[in-house]
């Protein structure tokens, strides 16, 4: 009898543990949001604008561990807490690992945001099987799998896949690039579809803001002058659409464009 009310406080301790976590995640008091290529660049501005926002930031990187260090102490110092986690999603095993990790060491996740990128100008005759499945590795294969662990163990949440104008053009010079960011908008609508109600998922679609790595800030002018805008936008101009996404919890399976109108041209 005793160890039958034993069992028995058990499953109700754990019921209530069960409610009491659902309960946070519908009423959003526990923001953990996870960052593929978070370090730097791009990603670093999202971890930091999250945790502003009052995201605990989940940090993955693949080499760049200074970055990430001091990105993790930014974010430390906006009194929030961050995990980074070292991962090549160029390994298939690691996606769902990544997801597991996330949620052992905060006991939950409500944002995926699939932003680890590469961005080689390679047309279409130079692209060797191995550019080929880099590109579509990360920017596709990589997200379906982590979306597909993220929507095993998240109750209430959102994805958003970080896109690019070019999805909407025929630009041939990055083809394979393209190509793959092209497949990953659509998987993110038949995504939004698939996961609602529990999930939503939606894209963002940057233009003339970042130049390349090795590209200074005239590539922008020069890119930016065939826009209708004629000038390049900023970072701040993509976090604000990043953090109307989150916010709004009706909008699912959204595309937006923050390229100065670079699609219509």
């Amino acid at each position: 009898m005793e160890r039958f009310a034993k069992r028995n406080s058990i499953a109700l301790y754990r019921r209530a543990l069960d409610l009491f976590t659902h309960f946070r995640q519908g009423a959003g008091l526990e923001k953990i949001a996870l960052i593929t290529g978070g370090a730097k660049r791009l990603g670093r501005d999202i971890c930091l604008s999250l945790a502003k926002e009052g995201f605990d930031i989940a940090l993955h990187y693949h080499t760049s561990t200074d970055a990430a260090e001091q990105t993790r102490k930014e974010i430390k110092g906006l009194g929030r807490r961050c995990f980074i986690i070292q991962s090549n999603l160029n390994e298939p095993v690691l996606h769902s690992e990544l997801i597991d990790a996330v949620y052992h060491h905060f006991g939950n996740l409500t944002l995926l945001i699939n932003n680890a990128s590469i961005f080689k100008k390679l047309d279409f005759k130079h692209t060797s099987p191995m550019d080929f499945d880099q590109n579509v590795m990360l920017h596709m294969k990589a997200p379906f799998f982590l979306s597909q662990a993220f929507s095993k163990k998240c109750q209430k949440g959102a994805i958003i896949n970080m896109l690019d104008t070019r999805v909407d053009q025929y630009k041939t010079e990055h083809f394979v690039y393209t190509l793959s960011k092209k497949s990953l908008k659509e998987m993110t609508l038949l995504l939004a579809k698939t996961l609602a109600p529990d999930i939503r998922v939606n894209g963002i679609c940057p233009g003339a803001i970042l130049p390349p790595e090795n590209q200074g800030e005239q590539y922008l002018e020069q890119l930016a002058q065939k826009t209708p805008m004629k000038h390049p936008g900023h970072v701040q101009d993509i976090l604000s659409a990043l953090l109307y996404l989150t916010r709004s919890n009706y909008v699912n399976g959204e595309i937006l464009y923050v390229d100065g109108g670079e699609r219509l041209t």
